[in-house]
């Protein structure tokens, strides 16, 4: 007998329209990213409108000037430049004890952390014409130090000993002056931060003359990688830095301005000059760093002028 072979039914399943299938798309977290957005955005313009007005521009200068603030904290960080009339500086070669002032009475510093907002087209041309100057002004101090060290040596022959050992470079940074201890006993005693006599003699010759800039001067000190003994608690990181504290000292008494000298920084063997030789005596050295001026340094000093201005206004 025959078998019977059963068919299985066939069903045909149709969608009603509107019927999502399986997994839902994508589409609608990209909106919800843009509303909540959005309510961040509205929030925050509602928080700023119910604030008080100086708390206002200290949030605008943030935004217009974020390089003047500390990211760690978001206080204003020090001004780059000295706080006094920098056009007359650069134009008149003012020293710093004239006692000039357009308004009368000793250079006051001035607080920065100001918005960089309502900056014409023509003072913003001075501004770089300034910059310029400046520039201009920095490497004429470089020839002048060029030809003061040349008449140096020919007329004190200790001191004309260690102008081989001094190197001035012009740099992006600004003028570097650097005491290279090319071999033992030559600026310093050995092992020490005792300046010899010849070397404060240079050091006093240096100063009076970069005193007459505006520009910030920052020193460094740096090391060999020889260390001292293990048992030793001196290390090659307060060798560094009381070298440069040393060459501090002789400056600011011999003709640079109270507060000239924005930082001292000891770097011990960190920043080799001859990196295939650490040991190489021209890594000992103490760096002397005049800073340039720039267009944006004397913005803020304009900027911080004005608000002065009209915080105090003239009777």
């Amino acid at each position: 007998m025959a078998e019977t072979r059963r068919e299985e039914p066939i069903i045909i399943r149709k969608r009603r329209r509107g019927e999502h299938a399986g997994h839902h798309g994508g589409a609608w977290k990209v909106a919800y990213a843009d509303f909540v957005t959005a309510m961040m955005a509205f929030f925050l313009v509602m928080w700023i409108m119910q604030l008080s007005e100086s708390a206002r521009k200290a949030i605008a200068s943030y935004f217009n000037e974020p390089g003047a603030f500390s990211f760690l904290t978001g206080k204003a960080l020090p001004i780059d430049i000295k706080m006094r009339p920098a056009r007359y500086v650069l134009e008149k070669g003012a020293d710093y004890h004239d006692n000039f002032s357009e308004r009368g009475g000793p250079y006051q510093p001035f607080p920065i952390g100001i918005g960089l907002t309502g900056i014409k087209p023509e003072q913003w041309k001075q501004l770089q014409q300034d910059s310029a100057r400046a520039a201009q002004r920095l490497e004429q101090v470089q020839q002048e130090l060029q030809r003061m060290l040349q008449e140096l040596a020919a007329t004190n022959p200790e001191v004309g000993e260690l102008l081989a050992s001094l190197r001035l470079e012009m740099t992006p940074e600004g003028l570097r002056i650097e005491l290279l201890e090319t071999r033992e006993n030559l600026f310093f005693r050995v092992g020490s931060a005792e300046l010899r006599r010849p070397a404060v003699q240079l050091l006093q010759r240096l100063a009076p003359i970069l005193g007459k800039l505006p520009n910030y001067v920052e020193l460094e000190g740096h090391t060999d990688s020889r260390t001292y003994p293990p048992t030793s608690v001196y290390t090659n990181w307060e060798l560094s830095a009381d070298r440069a504290n040393a060459a501090r000292r002789v400056l600011e008494t011999s003709g640079l301005w109270s507060g000239q000298v924005s930082s001292v920084i000891g770097y011990a063997d960190r920043k080799l000059r001859v990196p295939g030789n650490p040991f190489d005596t021209s890594n000992r050295r103490v760096s002397i760093l005049v800073r340039r001026l720039t267009t944006a340094d004397f913005l803020r000093l304009m900027q911080a002028q004005r608000d002065t201005l009209s915080a105090n206004p003239a009777p």
